[in-house]
This record gives structure tokens, sequence and C-alpha cells, in this order.
């Protein structure tokens, strides 16, 4: 039993850096694509991640040494299709009119060893069907060709770590590993009593996306922000250095030139399905785009330097101080409504109701999209 514990064990403590690896480009996915992430989807998808990490581990999990493989004499395929089931009757002497054989039939390891194969694919099958619609003879093939994933992984002694094969290359599993899949397939109309449809999951994201959250525009940001720092440290602007002025000046052109040319979008907008636009829902206008960026620019990143410069113009005499307050007070204030801001749909930051934009979504379902 502990061959499958510890693997299990293993897939829950790495899973949390893959899922934290996967978290930015799966809201990229999402934002583009629906517009929004639902928590439900998003369950679905990190377990079918983490069923998958799992499975991988049972299948070359626990490591051997490379010095016991060394030694390893035994077969390293069993390429007759059905042997081991023979091989268990046979041993077992199983008789279905016999209830004693039964307990003894269970007890044999090789026939938990053909149900953990079974099971092994069995709710890759359901997801197939139930998340990724496919149809039962997609189901089977898809199910076969993981399962030679496996088998080939064993086979190819783990890629060439190993000197020889540790686990057994046996045609049996293919077979049972694929119909686990296939019988996943058939069983999934039962969770239609207990999850909502894929449709139904999609029609909700669709709505959801509909609104514009914060942080789908954070997403954006950042893309546009790491096109930027591409292209500051390219190698154009001849920098051996890390200038950070430099970067935030980029930033800035970037964002104005791109959102007047591209109508309101930026390239991460346009990857997001995002679009910004006055209040009554018409083509930003030139200054609007102006004020906006300007002022977002000044309060992240300007406004520090112009206290550093009256902290070294004035010493911190009577009139520095009392701009030093000013300016910080102000900041505070900003900085505090703009938290509130951020967990409230309802509250704008100070760039968004000074220039009077907001963001749209450009993101369309299928029927808006056939229309």
């Amino acid at each position: 039993m502990s061959t499958y514990i510890i693997p299990i064990k293993i897939g829950l403590i790495i899973f949390p850096i893959l899922a934290l690896l996967l978290t930015f480009p799966y809201m990229v996915k999402q934002y583009h694509k629906y517009g929004s992430i639902l928590f439900l989807r998003t369950m679905i998808v990190y377990s079918f991640v983490l069923y998958l990490l799992i499975a991988w581990f049972m299948v070359i999990l626990p490591l051997p040494r490379i010095e016991d493989v060394e030694k390893m004499t035994g077969p390293w395929a069993q390429l007759i299709p059905f042997q081991g089931f023979i091989d268990i009757f046979n041993n077992t002497n199983f008789n279905i009119l016999n209830f004693s054989s039964w307990i003894s039939f269970f007890k044999n390891p090789s026939v938990y060893t053909v149900l953990f194969n079974f099971l092994l694919t069995l709710p890759f099958g359901v997801y197939l069907r139930y998340y990724f619609k496919r149809k039962w003879w997609e189901v089977l093939t898809i199910s076969f060709l993981l399962s030679l994933f496996f088998e080939v992984t064993q086979l190819s002694c783990l890629f060439g770590i190993y000197p020889r094969p540790y686990r057994l290359f046996d045609v049996d599993d293919l077979i049972v590993n694929t119909t686990g899949g296939l019988i996943g397939y058939l069983i999934t109309p039962l969770l239609s009593k207990i999850l909502p449809s894929r449709e139904i999951i999609d029609e909700k994201s669709y709505t959801k996306g509909k609104n514009v959250s914060r942080s789908r525009t954070i997403v954006a940001s950042f893309i546009d922000f790491i096109i930027v720092c591409i292209i500051t440290f390219s190698g154009i602007f001849k920098r051996n250095y890390l200038d950070l002025s430099l970067l935030m000046y980029i930033f800035l052109i970037y964002n104005i030139i791109f959102t007047i040319i591209f109508n309101g979008r930026t390239i991460g907008k346009i990857i997001v399905g995002v679009r910004l636009v006055s209040e009554d829902n018409k083509r930003a206008r030139i200054n609007q785009i102006l004020i906006r960026y300007i002022i977002k620019y000044f309060l992240m990143f300007e406004v520090y330097y112009v206290t550093f410069v009256i902290y070294d113009n004035a010493k911190l005499g009577l009139i520095g101080q009392i701009l030093l307050i000013l300016i910080y007070s102000s900041l505070l204030i900003i900085y505090f409504r703009s938290i509130i801001c951020i967990f409230s749909k309802k509250k704008k930051f100070i760039y968004e109701s000074l220039s009077r934009t907001k963001h749209i979504s450009t993101i369309k379902n299928k029927e808006e999209k056939e229309v």
C-alpha cells in the first residue's frame, strides 16, 4: 500500500509549486477566451493537473537506486496480450461457484495491481468527456496514448536515467488502462446530477466576463510591462545597467501610443479582451488617454523623484517639511482610496475619474460571434 501512498504524498507536495507556475498562463488563457475566471472551472482544471501529476508519480515512483537496477536480471517486457489475466486465474484457482476462491482471488497482489491500473485512467476518461467534450473513440484513443506514454517511460529506463528498465513494460497494462479510460467515459453522465455541464460553465464565464475585473486589467498591464522590459533591456537603448527610470518612461510612452493607435488597446489589453473607452462608451479621446496615463504614471513613480528633489534642495527646512507633509498626506489618502477601489467594483481610481475613462470587454460568446 505504501507503494501507492508515497506517490500521492509527493504529488500533493509538488502540486502547489506547479500550480503557482501555471497560474499566470492560466489566467491569461481564461481572460483571453472567456473574459473571466470561474471558480468551478479553476477547481476542475487544477484537479485535472493534480490527477495527471499523481498518475505520473504512480508510474515512476518509488525510484530505486541505480546500483540496484544494474543488478536486475529479470524480464523487462511482457508482450503477450492477456497473459497476466491467464496467470492470475491459474495461480488463484478461481472458481466462480466457490466463494472461498473469491477471497484468495482478491488477496492476490496481481489482482489489485490490475485493479489499480484500471482505476489509474478511470478519472482520465471522466475528465475527457465531462470537461473536454471528447467522443468515445477519442477517449479510447487518448487513453491508449496516455497508457503508452506511461509504458514507454518505463521501457526507456526513465528516459535514459537508468541502465535498464526497473519496471515491466506490460501490454496488459495498455489494455487495462485503455479500458479504464473508456469506462470513465461511460460513467460520466452520473456527474450531471452533481456538477453543471460544460456548456453552463462556459455560459456563466461569458456572462461574468462582460464586466472587466480589476485582476483582468492587472494581467493586461503585466503583459505590457513584460513587453516593455524586453524592449528596454534588449540592447536597443545601449544600456548595460538596470535603468528603472528609462523603463518607466518607455512604459508610459508605450501605453499612450498603443492606446491611441489601436483604439484603446495595448497588446496586453488585446490578449485579455479589454478596451479603454470614454465613460459614454465611445472611443477615448487623445486628451483623455494622456490625462489617464500621465496621472497614473506620476502617482506610481514620478512623485517619489519629486519628493527626493524637495528633500535634497530644502534640506528639510520649514518649506520642505510642509511640502513633504502635504505630498505624503495626499498620497496616503490616494493610496488608501486605491486599495478600496481594488476591492470595490463601483469605486474608481483617481486617474479613471479625472480622465473619464473606463475599460469594457471585447470578448464575445459563440452566439455573438455567429451574429
